[in-house]
This record gives C-alpha cells, structure tokens and sequence, in this order.
C-alpha cells in the first residue's frame, strides 16, 4: 500500500468537502496533500434550499418496519446530493495512479452501510452508493469505487486523532466535540474509539436529553441555533444572532445560554463516563465550525462556555477537513 494516493469524501446537509492526501511512512499518519475543494449541493438544478425534512418520528417508524414511502421531494434533493458528490470525484485527476476513497456522511445508515434510512436535516438516500457509483462508472476516468458510507461523527474524530494537523495526536483518552448543522460526538478511552452504537453508558448529543426536554444538538448544533433564531440557515444568519446578542437582544442571548448549557450538560455526562473507568480525559477538542467560532474571544458564545472550569485543557480545531482524513484514513486501515 506504499504511495498509495488517499481521497476522502465529507458530505453534509449544504456540500460536500473532498481532500486528497498520504499515508506519511515515518509517523503512520495521514497528511493532506494540496487544498481541500468543497462543492455546494446549490449548483445542481435539483437542489431545493427550502427542503423540509420527514418528521424524525416517521422516519423512525419507517426504518424499524424497513417500508419506506420516499416522497418526491426527498427523490430530488438526493439526486441534487448524488450528482454533486459523483461530479466532485470525477472532477479530481489521479493521473491513472492507483488510489482509494473513504467517504462519510451524516444520518443512520442501511444495514450494508450504503445508504441514509435516517437524516434529521435531510432526504433520506437509500440508494446513496449504488447512485453515486454508477456515475462513477459513467466516467473512463475512474476505476475506484466508494465501498461503504461512514459515520461521520466517527472519522471527524478519526481525522483529529489520525491526521498530521489534528489536535489529538498521541492521546489516549479524550473528548471530541464537532458542531456544523449537527453534533459530531467523539470519545478516545484507553487509545481506542468508542462506539456510541455499542456502549450502554454514552449517548450522542441528539440522544443526550436536557432538563427543558430539548436535545444537546437542538441547542448546541449551529443548525439548531438556527432554528431558534429563525432566520435562515446562511452564514449571515449566524452572524446577526451573535452580533443582536452582543447588542443586548434577550431572544439572541437566551439561544447562546441554551447552547452554554448544552455544552456543560455534554461535558458533565462525558466526564462522568471517564470516572466510571476511573480516568480522565487529556483533553477535550472542540472542532469543525464551532470551533472556528469559539476561537474568536469576543464571540458572545465563547465568553459564555470558557468562563466554567471543566477540568481538562480545552483546544479548538479550525480545520475543515478532519472528516475528510477520517474517512480517507478509515478507508485505508479497512483496506490495507
């Protein structure tokens, strides 16, 4: 598997970030070579950005009876889904070197792990890799083909742990927090991951209930915030809650206190499960977007989560791409 080239896939709910890059000889880790591209969901004509959701309880009665009614619309926006994700790889020149994919994705995934059964802030995608695949073939240019859909939570640790800029290098015990429009949840205990899907002890932020009855990803999630602020999903949108909270607006910082107390509510629980076998974390890594908005001091949410003392060092990951080296890297320890 020596110089064998890496290309890991990071879908989400608005695009779709891919990054190639190296298993590095001497330290085992994975190296990104050159910048990531990401491609948003918006260019493909199919794409609704007013797309609602099947309620979660119907999504759920559907899976445990394995009979789904996929609506028309939910038809489109994973075709929008599937053909920018299929475009982006074909867009990607390998120049006839042998490579292989990892790709991840939010929501529940089929039993073979090659489509989405659940996706709170998107279409179900049944069919996902079977669809993404044959474009692939489609193209004379490309020869590999995605094996399975990964969970996304997973490799954003993965790609933290694993990766030559991650921020949990050489840790054995720690806690990840990644925050975009959902809640990537990661755990390192005793130098191995832990499976939420296996653990009776550890739940995931959108399982993890608060004493309001909301989830940790309803308020701690950017998506979630979103919702509250009721604004729209765009960047700007972000922005002008935080900016009405530093100007005194009660709604606005009644939605940052809800995501301060989501953050302890999570941390409280995680470091309770680290006593239960008795050790502690080395240190807790919040990334994704919310760490790149965490590392601004000013920002009304980082002055609201770091004046608490948690007991651990606290270390924000601004990278962008740790999912995608998570899956790069996953595709590569299932394959070597």
């Amino acid at each position: 598997m020596n110089n064998l080239l890496l290309f890991g896939l990071d879908g989400g709910a608005t695009k779709v970030l891919a990054q190639t890059c190296i298993i590095d000889n001497k330290s085992s880790l994975i190296k990104p070579i050159g910048n990531f591209i990401e491609t948003l969901y918006n260019r493909s004509i199919t794409f609704n950005p007013n797309f609602l959701p099947v309620s979660l309880i119907q999504q759920q009665i559907e899976a445990s009876e394995k009979d789904y009614y996929i609506t028309e619309q939910e038809v489109s926006q994973s075709e929008s889904i599937n053909n920018t994700i299929a475009d982006t790889i074909s867009s990607i020149k390998f120049n006839d070197q042998k490579y292989l994919m990892g790709f991840c994705f939010p929501g529940l995934k089929t039993r073979k792990l090659d489509g989405i059964t659940i996706m709170s802030n998107g279409p179900r995608n049944i069919e996902m890799l079977s669809k993404i695949n044959d474009k692939i073939k489609s193209s004379q240019k490309h020869k590999s083909l995605i094996k399975q859909i990964y969970d996304d939570s997973e490799c954003c640790l993965i790609g933290e742990w694993k990766s030559s800029i991650g921020k949990l290098k050489n840790c054995k015990n720690a806690i990840y927090v990644g925050g975009g429009t959902g809640i990537a949840d990661g755990v390192i205990l005793n130098n191995k991951i832990i499976n939420f899907m296996n653990s009776k002890i550890l739940k995931q932020s959108w399982q993890l209930i608060m004493p309001s009855g909301q989830s940790v990803e309803n308020y701690l999630s950017l998506g979630g915030m979103l919702n509250q602020w009721n604004k729209g999903k765009s960047i700007e949108a972000l922005n002008s809650l935080f900016e009405n909270a530093i100007k005194g607006d009660i709604y606005a910082n009644q939605i940052i206190e809800n995501a301060s107390e989501a953050f302890i509510f999570l941390i409280k629980k995680r470091m309770a499960f680290f006593k239960s076998h008795n050790t502690s974390p080395e240190k807790i890594v919040i990334g994704q977007r919310l760490g790149k908005i965490l590392s601004d001091e000013n920002n009304p949410l980082s002055k609201s989560i770091f004046q608490n003392n948690f007991n651990a060092t606290i270390e924000l990951s601004n990278n962008r791409n740790t999912a995608a080296l998570g899956a790069a890297y996953k595709a590569y320890d299932l394959y070597k």
